[in-house]
């Protein structure tokens, strides 16, 4: 689900407090879950909270905090549908049909996947180590900006 690109070089070292900054982007996920598991999308809300109170902050946080944003935005739509029909089988009383349990399955698989990649792209950025999620990093390459917001360097 992600790979790494070696992009950092000697002149853009990046200090630990950012790569804590930057792994955080990534744990907000997490820690929000328990709020976000009945509304999807209190994820996004928090992350992007995460991402205006670090808007200040090196290329290098702010580029991590928008993939990480995205990365969930991806699995937004499938979580919806899938509180949807459920309510929908709950109040209509309806017994739920097959496709609905293969639709579950998928969409509780998909999140454990992107769970566990979340939590290893977090540990991995902590390390120092720059990883970038397939067609994510590219969105997130347009949509962050390369000027320095740092009111002062680290």
């Amino acid at each position: 689900m992600e790979h790494t690109e070696n992009t950092i070089t000697e002149e853009e070292k990046i200090h630990p407090k950012e790569l804590e900054q930057a792994s955080n982007s990534y744990l907000m996920t997490i820690v929000s879950i328990i709020i976000g598991v009945p509304l999807p999308i209190v994820n996004i809300f928090s992350s992007g909270i995460y991402y205006l109170g670090n808007l200040k902050s090196s290329y290098f946080v702010r580029w991590h905090c928008i993939q990480a944003i995205l990365a969930q935005t991806v699995i937004i739509p499938f979580n919806s549908v899938a509180w949807g029909w459920t309510l929908a089988i709950i109040l209509d009383k309806k017994e739920p049909t097959l496709l609905y349990g293969i639709y579950l399955f998928a969409v509780l698989l998909f999140n454990i996947i992107e769970f566990f990649a979340v939590i290893n792209t977090a540990s991995r950025i902590k390390d120092g180590e720059n990883v970038r999620w397939p067609v994510i990093a590219n969105i997130t390459d347009a949509l962050c900006s390369k000027k320095e917001k740092r009111p002062y360097k680290i």
